[in-house]
This record gives structure tokens, C-alpha cells and sequence, in this order.
């Protein structure tokens, strides 16, 4: 793929194609926000396009994508920590046609609108808690609990030893639990 990615167009939007929604999504669990996850998935697959000769395959594909989208996730967050200090504060705008993440990512086969209820909310409290947890912790929760990553993958997404990662997600799920606890 990383060959056809190099040879133009086609073969990069192959690429593209391939991983748009696991960038998405990983950039969404990190941002809680649409918008901000589609404005990282493009700068992401901007930067792939520029660094892709350089890719050296000491990874995976994947493993080079999922480090780029976290940082660029955590940029991101830096940067609306930054801009929220800036703006003046004004109410919310209500977007009645935007659908968020886990409103697309509901269970369809739910067998009543209690359900369908119950897993939205579910679902809002867990992104709402995940945006409670410190950014180390939040990423390694993130891509062991909802990207299915293994440890060692992880260490080297984040860039950092295995102990380290496995005391981080450690720590985010304990902080989960104490902030999901009235759900549990």
C-alpha cells in the first residue's frame, strides 16, 4: 500500500480510504467534537502525504498513523485550551443537523427507544469522563480499551517504555471508574 501511496493519486486515496475512520475515530475519542476530529483526520492524512517517502517501516502503517493522529489530537487540545482562554464566552450554538459520533455509532439493533435511550447516554457519560482524564492517561485509555491496540504497539505510538503505559492505563481506568461509578 505504502508503494501504491508513493506512486500518485489512486494509490494514496487507497490510503486514504483504508484509514479514514479509524483516524476519525481516534481523533473524535481524543477531541469529543466532529468538527475538531475532521479538521485532525485532515491535517493527518496532509501530513502522511508529505512524510510517506520518509516512512522508514520500522513500524507498522497503522502504528505510524495512530502516533501522528495523537499527536496531532493533543495539539489540538492544547490548542482549544488556548482559544477557550482567548474567546469571549458565548452560548453554544445548537446544530440540529449535526449528528455526533455516538449518536452514529448506536446500537441500530436495540430493541426499544429505552434502549436506544440508555446507550446514547451510556455512551455521552463515557466521552464526558474521558474528557475528565489527563491526556496521557486518556490516550493510552483510548487506544487499549477502544482501538484494541496491545501494550507493546502502544509504547511505541506514545514513544515511551511499557511499564509506563501500562501504569497510564491503569490510572485512566481507575479515574474512569470513579467517574462512571454512578453508572456502574
Amino acid at each position: 500500500m505504502i508503494q501504491e501511496a508513493l506512486s500518485g493519486d489512486p494509490g494514496f486515496e487507497k490510503l486514504v480510504r483504508t484509514y479514514e475512520q479509524l483516524v476519525y475515530r481516534v481523533a473524535f475519542r481524543f477531541l469529543g467534537d466532529p468538527t475538531d476530529a475532521v479538521d485532525v483526520a485532515q491535517e493527518v492524512f496532509l501530513r502522511l502525504h508529505r512524510a510517506l517517502p520518509k516512512f522508514r517501516g520500522d513500524s507498522a502503517l497503522s502504528t505510524w498513523i495512530y502516533a501522528i493522529t495523537s499527536n496531532l489530537s493533543r495539539n489540538a487540545i492544547r490548542s482549544r485550551k488556548n482559544r477557550e482562554k482567548t474567546q469571549v464566552l458565548a452560548p453554544k450554538e445548537k446544530d440540529g443537523e449535526a449528528q455526533n459520533f455516538w449518536n452514529r455509532a448506536e446500537d441500530k439493533g436495540a430493541v426499544s427507544s429505552a434502549r436506544r435511550l440508555e446507550s446514547r447516554e451510556i455512551h455521552e457519560a463515557i466521552q464526558e469522563a474521558l474528557g475528565h482524564l489527563p491526556v496521557d492517561f486518556k490516550e493510552a485509555v483510548i487506544l487499549r480499551d477502544m482501538e484494541d491496540m496491545d501494550y507493546p504497539e502502544i509504547a511505541r505510538v506514545l514513544k515511551t517504555s511499557l511499564g509506563t503505559v501500562k501504569s497510564r492505563i491503569a490510572r485512566g481506568r481507575a479515574l474512569l471508574r470513579e467517574h462512571l461509578k454512578e453508572l456502574i
